[in-house]
């Protein structure tokens, strides 16, 4: 199958994660904050990104997803929690965010994919080509969107790639490590908050790293591939 069915069809599926239509028109929950409608289209949009995509797109995709919603989902409702602890919150407490948070986390593990996958549907590399063997020159409009082409393939191809791989590695090697630790007494109420509390700022900590590396890692290239278009032929100056 060509990119542009896929594309369409993709493109269609999104319509009720963008536009609310008809997701948000039942109010009847599956649990606090989930609907039976969007418990259902979370279901229906991941399984045709899995059909359309094929697996290994989908698990990167999914990853990709996670890494984004775990931060806002789970720092925001602990800072929620926190403000409410210090009596300055919702009076009405936990029931008054925390539908709020499980909601936000099932619509973007919706939307997050969609739109990677209807992004990543879209043959980026053969458009940087075609501009590329184009025989006339290139524009300077023409030279803007290659320049976009360029960072865009890279953070797609080489620089998520390679943070999945930094996550994976670092799970497997924190799980070895936590497994000699299976045998240890169990912990008081206090060891137990201690634990959570370290496992936050870990997890704060190596998502601010990532995002680091991820820029860094987005931009190295950019004065080179600058440089590079630069000295394409000029469309309006070619004879």
């Amino acid at each position: 199958m060509s990119w542009k069915p896929r594309f369409l069809f993709l493109l269609v599926t999104s319509v009720p994660a963008f536009t609310g239509y008809p997701v948000n028109l039942s109010h009847v929950e599956v649990i606090a904050g989930v609907t039976y409608a969007w418990a259902l289209y979370f279901l229906i949009a991941n399984t045709c990104i899995l059909m359309v995509m094929g697996k290994q797109f989908y698990t990167n995709a999914a990853a990709i997803s996670a890494m984004i919603t775990m931060p806002v989902v789970f720092v925001g409702s602990t800072v929620s929690y926190l403000i409410f602890l210090s009596g300055l919150g919702y009076e009405l407490g936990q029931s008054a965010y925390s539908s709020h948070y499980v909601s936000l986390c099932i619509s973007m593990l919706t939307v997050i994919p969609l739109a990677v996958s209807i992004v990543g549907v879209l043959p980026f590399q053969s458009f940087e080509q075609n501009l590329l063997r184009n025989q006339n020159g290139v524009s300077k409009l023409e030279k803007f969107f290659l320049m976009f082409l360029r960072v865009f393939n890279h953070i797609l191809y080489f620089v998520i790639p390679s943070i999945l791989e930094i996550i994976r590695e670092e799970g497997q090697y924190r799980r070895s490590a936590g497994s000699s630790l299976t045998s240890a007494p169990e912990l008081s109420l206090h060891g137990k908050v201690k634990r959570t509390k370290q496992k936050l700022i870990r997890l704060i900590r190596d998502m601010i790293q990532l995002g680091v590396e991820g820029i860094c890692a987005s931009i190295q290239y950019i004065p080179i591939w600058a440089v590079e278009i630069s000295q394409l032929p000029d469309k309006s100056r070619k004879i």
